[in-house]
């Protein structure tokens, strides 16, 4: 496998979790610009890279997995307050000087997701850097949000670096997992978990897009900053 590419994919989360605890305030605006940004690039990959790989046959119980994909995303938002689309305010009301587990644990499941098509797509030099290149960029802003939320819960140094490190390991263990289940499954199979997967991209991208827009309209700053995203993506991927 592209081991080093593990080691990029802990830059993302690590550098987010580095801003937040070096940042003394948070500039909502540029951070939702960011987001749309990533969302746009997601979304590219999503469809110009994912769903080709998966879908290249019809099969409708793909399209049922991607709609249990999509759904689970969902779910795990119950638990993780929406931190992953940049959300930086708790719904409910959590102690302070614990780490919520709750939060971490459904974050973390949303992180070890976003790694598994890396560890399917390793023989496909195209889509793997552009799903890397994306998870990257989605990682910054997501784990900026979430150790954002934890030093509010007026957490320790210590524990902050912890749920920094366990959070950012988890993109690099889906990928090295998937590769590893990869081994023994066919990839006729195998796509079926990857069209699950595809049902969780296709959430996260299209609710980073919709949620932030008031009244449901792109302002022109994030119009641009969507456009970007999925023009980059689209460049990396077929040029």
């Amino acid at each position: 496998m592209k081991y080093f590419a593990l080691i990029l994919l802990l830059f993302g989360p690590l550098s987010g979790a580095y801003l937040a605890l070096k940042s003394a305030s948070v500039n909502q605006k540029s951070l939702k610009l960011f987001l749309s940004f990533a969302g746009g690039y997601l979304l590219a990959v999503t469809f110009l890279n994912l769903i080709p790989e998966v879908f290249s046959e019809y099969n409708h119980y793909k399209g049922i997995l991607v709609l249990f994909g999509f759904f689970f995303q969902i779910f795990l938002e119950r638990y993780s307050e929406g931190i992953e689309h940049g959300h930086m305010h708790l719904h409910k009301k959590v102690k302070n000087n614990v780490v919520p587990v709750g939060i971490v644990l459904s974050l973390s499941i949303h992180s070890f997701t976003e790694g598994i098509p890396l560890g399917a797509l390793i023989d496909n030099d195209k889509s793997f850097y552009s799903l890397l290149i994306g998870i990257i960029i989605h990682e910054v802003p997501a784990s900026f949000a979430l150790i954002t939320i934890m030093k509010s819960l007026h957490l320790s140094l210590k524990q902050l670096l912890f749920v920094s490190f366990v959070y950012a390991i988890m993109s690099p263990m889906g990928a090295v997992s998937s590769n590893i289940v990869e081994m023994y499954l066919n990839p006729a199979s195998f796509n079926y978990f990857m069209a699950f997967v595809i049902g969780t991209f296709l959430h996260i991208s299209t609710t980073i897009l919709f949620e932030n827009s008031e009244h449901h309209i792109f302002s022109k700053q994030k119009l641009l900053s969507v456009l970007a995203g999925v023009s980059i993506a689209a460049l990396i991927s077929l040029i």
